[in-house]
């Protein structure tokens, strides 16, 4: 074997693989331990350097990068060791002392550097430590890309984004999975693309680009299908769940949570089938299927226990005393309440401790207001603590109400105020991050243009190619057959043979695609048209209709939207329950509906948001329509409930090009109602696009 290529595999193998190498070359019976590879590699490296010196061209080896080497490898597997253990900050020192020692410009160094800062970061990551596993993800980057390792670009950019969506930064989330995207056109990596297309759905859920990100997770969730992998089949089916669930699909959510749930149990991951069960638990709690909720939570329960995941099993048990607390069943949720907050406490876990304090406080305020108070108070001082004002909200509410009902009315009054500037404060974070996301879905918009481009620009090229390729194999063709002709006849009839032939496999391929595309089209009619809770269309049969209305936009003539939006409904989900929230929902679509002619469409656009399509309608009729809706909703009352709705309008006069911009320009109106104070209709202007750039 030649020394140089010995030496090139020593480079890149680990010290198992070095014991490997070394049973070659010494006898069977001669125990090979670490001491025993040390001495060889120095009588190996000592012999090559010698013979390296005795050589004219002495640059071919760097006698520096073959005495660290073998140091690297040192540190490197006592990191790994450290890793497997979970000592991830000991693990960390002993990589930054291997990275030291692999400063060679060569690709096969650069390549085992920019694997150990990914390892790193990775044990950054596993200590919550978001700034400096964004470091070292940057930096192996940076490493990869020196070399042109396009493959570990492509993945390295989908941990990037990761890291810093976990920072808030959404749209530099957005650049780095874009260009992980952009990267995996070029490789054959179709596991690694599914990583990023998953990536990219999570980020796109979390600025609530909800279709794009369904999108990216039923890409990934095809390519997991056709390899058969389970564990991929049931995250991306969580996943997909999920966001029906944001978007109150409950059927849509249920019905991926169950896939999930019937996949076999020996493929996939403990923890993504617990969260099946716990998300199906969930839903059955809001429909008031409490047999339901408390089975699937106490399913999940059992495999957090089996896992020794204290954390995920105190919030389980939350949900089985949610289950009970709804049937009145005080006593039992007051145990299951405890059992929570016990966990919570063993783990230390401040955020889950405050979700079984307050609920554990309300039930027994009729009981041990003692209790229940001071059970509050500490919930309290706990949200103050981590800074989390909803709860810190919570607390407010139920404090007031337990000192009003002890008779301190002095202290409830205290309450109440800090309640209000409380609920003034969250408003204003809650506007200032919805304007935050509405810059990161329009960036998220732009991206997705520059990457349609992109791929239409690569397909014109191939079509250019292929053009000009079929263009050379005709003229060859007919030379070809020219020269056959003028031979023997024959030839003629093995030629219609041939094309013949062509013409089978073409339509075997044609029939196969059909069949194929049917069978998409059959997995794809879960898909119902309405919305389950109010009756109202869909948001993706809303689309279909706006989209086959622009297809020939210039036969619209007069043409309308309308987005409304219910002001302050996340108040009404704490303050009345979600129950009564849902009722709130299914009232105004039947205001909505009840305000609108038969030919104009009422859809359900996401969470407490409708949108109204008026196709013969021109603005001064759609203004009217808007007020209206806005009276009549002020003037309801929902079930001792009162609200207001916020109203943008929009028309095609205002030269939209397509229903995406037409939908924008609404949403910019509605935007500008919540603004100016709520309980307002606003007509689209360009004044408000150029606020917005």
């Amino acid at each position: 074997m030649h020394l140089h290529f010995i030496v090139d595999q020593l480079y890149s193998i680990n010290s198992l693989c070095l014991k490997k190498v070394l049973s070659v070359f010494l006898p069977s019976k001669l125990p090979i331990n670490k001491n025993l590879t040390q001495v060889f590699l120095t009588i190996f490296f000592t012999f090559y350097i010698s013979l390296a010196n005795s050589q004219e061209n002495t640059s071919a080896i760097n006698t520096e990068t073959i005495s660290e080497m073998p140091t690297a490898l040192t540190f490197i597997d006592k990191a790994e060791n450290h890793y497997q253990k979970k000592n991830y900050n000991a693990a960390i020192d002993q990589y930054i002392h291997a990275s030291k020692y692999l400063s060679h410009p060569d690709k096969a160094t650069k390549k085992k550097l920019g694997q150990i800062y990914k390892k790193i970061a990775q044990s950054y990551k596993r200590l919550k430590n978001r700034q400096q596993t964004v470091f070292f993800y940057k930096e192996a980057l940076d490493t990869f890309t020196d070399i042109e390792d396009k493959k570990n670009m492509a993945r390295t950019l989908n941990t990037l984004a990761e890291a810093e969506r976990y920072l808030g930064h959404y749209v530099v989330a957005l650049d780095y999975s874009t260009q992980g995207l952009k990267l995996h056109t070029e490789l054959d990596d179709p596991e690694g693309r599914a990583k990023a297309l998953i990536g990219a759905g999570i980020i796109s859920r979390y600025i609530n680009h909800y279709e794009k990100s369904l999108e990216y997770f039923y890409e990934a969730y095809q390519y997991y299908e056709k390899v058969n992998n389970a564990s991929g089949i049931a995250k991306t089916s969580n996943q997909m769940g999920l966001i029906y669930t944001k978007i109150k699909e409950f059927d849509h959510a249920r019905f991926f949570y169950q896939r999930t749930i019937n996949l076999p149990k020996n493929e996939i991951d403990p923890d993504t089938l617990a969260i099946a069960s716990r998300e199906i638990a969930v839903i059955a709690l809001n429909s008031e299927d409490y047999v339901t909720a408390r089975m699937m939570a106490k399913r999940a329960y059992n495999i957090y226990q089996s896992e020794n995941n204290k954390s995920k099993s105190s919030l389980t048990t939350r949900i089985i005393a949610n289950t009970y607390r709804a049937q009145q069943d005080i006593n039992n949720a007051i145990i299951y309440y405890r059992k929570s907050l016990s966990l919570a406490t063993e783990v230390g876990s401040k955020i889950y401790q405050i979700k079984a304090l307050i609920p554990l406080g309300n039930v027994l305020i009729h009981s041990n207001l003692d209790e229940s108070i001071r059970l509050l108070k500490k919930a309290l001082t706990l949200s103050i603590q981590i800074d989390t004002k909803p709860h810190q909200l919570y607390a407010y509410h139920e404090l007031r109400e337990a000192e009003k009902l002890r008779g301190n009315i002095s202290a409830s009054l205290s309450y109440a105020e800090k309640e209000i500037h409380l609920s003034n404060v969250i408003q204003k974070e809650r506007e200032d991050n919805k304007l935050v996301l509405v810059k990161a879905k329009l960036h998220s918009r732009q991206l997705e243009i520059e990457l349609e481009s992109l791929k239409k620009a690569t397909k014109l090229d191939q079509l250019t190619l292929a053009k000009n390729k079929s263009e050379i194999e005709i003229a060859e063709q007919a030379r070809k057959i020219s020269e056959l002709e003028l031979t023997k006849n024959k030839y003629a009839s093995v030629t219609l043979a041939s094309l013949l032939t062509i013409c089978l496999f073409v339509s075997i391929y044609i029939s196969r695609r059909f069949i194929i595309s049917k069978r998409r089209n059959k997995e794809l009619n879960y898909l119902a048209t309405r919305d389950p809770l109010t009756n109202c269309y869909n948001r993706r049969v809303l689309f279909d209709f706006i989209n086959q209305d622009f297809s020939d936009s210039r036969q619209l003539g007069e043409y309308c939207i309308i987005l409304a939006d219910i002001d302050h409904f996340k108040a009404v989900n704490d303050t009345y329950g979600h129950s009564a929230g849902d009722t709130v929902l299914r009232e105004v679509a039947k205001v909505l509906q009840a305000s609108v002619d038969q030919n104009d469409i009422v859809a359900r656009f996401g969470g407490e948001e409708f949108c109204i399509v008026l196709p013969k309608a021109s603005q001064g009729q759609a203004i009217q329509v808007a007020e209206t809706i806005r009276q009549s909703i002020e003037s309801t009352n929902f079930g001792d409930i009162s609200i207001t709705c916020s109203l943008g309008v929009t028309s095609i006069k205002f030269n939209a090009k397509s229903s995406t911009e037409l939908i924008d320009q609404a949403d910019l109106a509605l935007f500008k109602s919540k603004s100016n104070g709520r309980n307002l209709v606003t007509l689209w202007d360009k004044t408000l696009e150029n606020n917005h750039k």
